[in-house]
Protein backbone atom coordinates (compact mmCIF):
# COMPACT_ATOMS: atom_id res chain seq x y z
CA UNK A 1 0.00 0.00 0.00
CA UNK A 2 1.37 3.43 -0.88
CA UNK A 3 1.79 6.35 1.50
CA UNK A 4 -1.34 8.38 2.12
CA UNK A 5 -1.51 11.76 0.46
CA UNK A 6 0.20 14.64 2.30
CA UNK A 7 -3.24 16.16 2.82
CA UNK A 8 -4.36 13.20 4.94
CA UNK A 9 -1.15 12.71 6.93
CA UNK A 10 -0.77 14.73 10.13
CA UNK A 11 2.36 16.89 10.13
CA UNK A 12 2.94 16.30 6.40
CA UNK A 13 4.03 19.94 6.19
CA UNK A 14 7.12 18.95 8.23
CA UNK A 15 8.34 16.43 5.62
CA UNK A 16 9.99 18.63 3.04
CA UNK A 17 10.02 22.37 3.48
CA UNK A 18 9.56 24.39 0.30
CA UNK A 19 12.29 27.01 -0.08
CA UNK A 20 12.56 28.91 -3.33
CA UNK A 21 13.93 32.07 -4.84
CA UNK A 22 11.46 34.49 -6.38
CA UNK A 23 12.33 35.48 -9.94
CA UNK A 24 13.46 38.87 -8.59
CA UNK A 25 16.17 37.11 -6.56
CA UNK A 26 17.62 34.92 -9.31
CA UNK A 27 20.74 37.09 -9.59
CA UNK A 28 21.15 37.86 -5.87
CA UNK A 29 24.01 36.01 -4.20
CA UNK A 30 22.74 37.22 -0.79
CA UNK A 31 19.26 35.78 -1.43
CA UNK A 32 20.69 32.48 -2.69
CA UNK A 33 23.03 32.23 0.32
CA UNK A 34 20.23 32.82 2.84
CA UNK A 35 17.89 30.35 1.11
CA UNK A 36 20.62 27.70 1.08
CA UNK A 37 21.54 28.39 4.72
CA UNK A 38 17.96 27.79 5.86
CA UNK A 39 17.54 24.78 3.55
CA UNK A 40 20.73 23.19 4.90
CA UNK A 41 19.84 23.92 8.53
CA UNK A 42 16.45 22.27 8.13
CA UNK A 43 18.09 19.28 6.46
CA UNK A 44 20.80 18.95 9.12
CA UNK A 45 18.42 19.59 12.05
CA UNK A 46 14.98 18.12 11.25
CA UNK A 47 13.65 19.16 14.68
CA UNK A 48 13.71 22.78 13.40
CA UNK A 49 11.05 22.00 10.81
CA UNK A 50 8.23 22.49 13.32
CA UNK A 51 9.31 26.11 13.86
CA UNK A 52 9.70 26.60 10.11
CA UNK A 53 6.22 25.17 9.48
CA UNK A 54 4.72 27.56 12.05
CA UNK A 55 6.33 30.69 10.58
CA UNK A 56 4.04 33.26 8.97
CA UNK A 57 5.24 36.68 7.89
CA UNK A 58 7.86 38.70 6.11
CA UNK A 59 11.37 39.45 7.33
CA UNK A 60 13.54 42.00 5.55
CA UNK A 61 17.30 41.55 5.90
CA UNK A 62 19.29 44.65 5.00
CA UNK A 63 23.05 44.24 4.59
CA UNK A 64 23.97 47.91 4.70
CA UNK A 65 27.65 47.51 3.81
CA UNK A 66 26.81 45.42 0.73
CA UNK A 67 23.79 47.59 -0.17
CA UNK A 68 21.67 44.43 -0.42
CA UNK A 69 18.12 43.89 0.83
CA UNK A 70 16.13 40.68 0.68
CA UNK A 71 12.73 39.71 2.01
CA UNK A 72 12.09 36.28 3.48
CA UNK A 73 8.39 35.53 3.02
CA UNK A 74 7.32 32.64 5.29
CA UNK A 75 3.97 30.96 4.71
CA UNK A 76 3.54 27.93 6.97
CA UNK A 77 6.22 25.52 5.75
CA UNK A 78 7.08 27.55 2.66
CA UNK A 79 9.70 30.23 2.16
CA UNK A 80 10.09 32.45 -0.86
CA UNK A 81 13.12 34.76 -0.91
CA UNK A 82 12.69 38.05 -2.78
CA UNK A 83 15.30 40.57 -3.79
CA UNK A 84 14.59 43.96 -2.21
CA UNK A 85 11.51 44.72 -0.15
CA UNK A 86 8.46 42.62 -0.92
CA UNK A 87 5.26 43.72 0.75
CA UNK A 88 5.32 45.18 4.24
CA UNK A 89 7.84 43.34 6.43
CA UNK A 90 6.87 42.28 9.94
CA UNK A 91 10.52 42.40 11.00
CA UNK A 92 13.37 44.43 9.54
CA UNK A 93 16.91 43.48 10.53
CA UNK A 94 19.53 46.03 9.43
CA UNK A 95 23.24 45.78 9.92
CA UNK A 96 26.50 44.75 8.35
CA UNK A 97 26.78 41.52 6.40
CA UNK A 98 28.89 40.19 9.25
CA UNK A 99 26.16 40.95 11.81
CA UNK A 100 23.52 39.23 9.68
CA UNK A 101 25.70 36.15 9.22
CA UNK A 102 26.46 36.13 12.97
CA UNK A 103 22.73 35.64 13.58
CA UNK A 104 23.17 32.16 12.08
CA UNK A 105 26.11 31.42 14.39
CA UNK A 106 24.28 31.98 17.69
CA UNK A 107 24.75 28.81 19.73
CA UNK A 108 21.88 27.46 21.84
CA UNK A 109 21.91 27.79 25.60
CA UNK A 110 23.36 24.53 27.01
CA UNK A 111 20.52 24.20 29.49
CA UNK A 112 17.57 25.77 27.64
CA UNK A 113 18.05 24.78 24.00
CA UNK A 114 15.23 27.03 22.79
CA UNK A 115 17.19 30.14 23.88
CA UNK A 116 20.52 31.43 22.55
CA UNK A 117 23.58 31.19 24.76
CA UNK A 118 24.00 34.83 25.76
CA UNK A 119 27.45 34.07 27.18
CA UNK A 120 28.88 33.12 23.77
CA UNK A 121 31.30 35.38 21.92
CA UNK A 122 28.82 35.67 19.03
CA UNK A 123 25.98 36.74 21.33
CA UNK A 124 28.19 39.32 23.02
CA UNK A 125 29.29 40.72 19.64
CA UNK A 126 25.66 40.97 18.52
CA UNK A 127 24.68 42.63 21.80
CA UNK A 128 27.44 45.23 21.31
CA UNK A 129 26.19 45.82 17.75
CA UNK A 130 22.63 46.30 19.03
CA UNK A 131 23.70 48.73 21.76
CA UNK A 132 25.85 50.73 19.33
CA UNK A 133 22.97 50.64 16.77
CA UNK A 134 25.19 48.94 14.18
CA UNK A 135 22.50 46.23 14.22
CA UNK A 136 18.87 47.33 14.36
CA UNK A 137 15.74 45.22 14.55
CA UNK A 138 12.38 46.85 13.84
CA UNK A 139 9.12 45.08 14.69
CA UNK A 140 10.61 42.90 17.40
CA UNK A 141 8.10 43.92 20.06
CA UNK A 142 5.06 42.87 18.06
CA UNK A 143 6.64 39.88 16.30
CA UNK A 144 8.79 38.29 18.99
CA UNK A 145 7.70 34.74 18.14
CA UNK A 146 8.57 35.23 14.47
CA UNK A 147 12.00 36.57 15.49
CA UNK A 148 12.55 33.63 17.84
CA UNK A 149 11.62 31.10 15.15
CA UNK A 150 13.79 32.91 12.60
CA UNK A 151 16.73 32.70 14.99
CA UNK A 152 16.12 28.99 15.38
CA UNK A 153 15.83 28.12 11.68
CA UNK A 154 18.81 30.33 10.77
CA UNK A 155 21.09 28.89 13.46
CA UNK A 156 23.66 26.39 12.23
CA UNK A 157 23.66 24.75 15.69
Amino acid sequence: MSDPSPLTRPNAHLDSPVIELASSADDSAFAAMMAELIRQNLSDHPHKRADFAAMQGRVALVAEDAEQTITLHFRGGQLRVHNGLFGIPDLVIRGSSENLIDLSRLPPNPRFKFLPDVRSDVARALARALVSRQLRITGLGSHLLLAHRLSNVMSIH
